[in-house]
């Protein structure tokens, strides 16, 4: 399954085509997590299970503290 166009630029420094919404789960998960707006994040809830998006977010390095304090409070 392929990413939707409106993510692309949150995802600028990577080849586009390569990206797979399984695939690269962990990965697209934590860049919306850490600089998605409120579009993005609906389309990561109605994408992944809500267990996968805090499983992600709490084992990321990629995610700073105050990113995951505010995921604690929305989910």
């Amino acid at each position: 399954m392929r990413l939707p166009n409106h993510l692309k630029p949150l995802l600028w420094d990577v080849d586009w085509r390569s990206l797979g919404v399984k695939k690269n789960q962990s990965f697209v998960i934590a860049r919306i997590a850490e600089k998605g707006g409120w579009r993005e994040i609906e389309w990561l809830k109605k994408t992944y299970p809500i267990k996968t998006i805090k499983n992600t977010i709490t084992r990321s390095k990629n995610i700073s503290k105050r990113t995951k304090n505010f995921w604690r409070t929305i989910m």
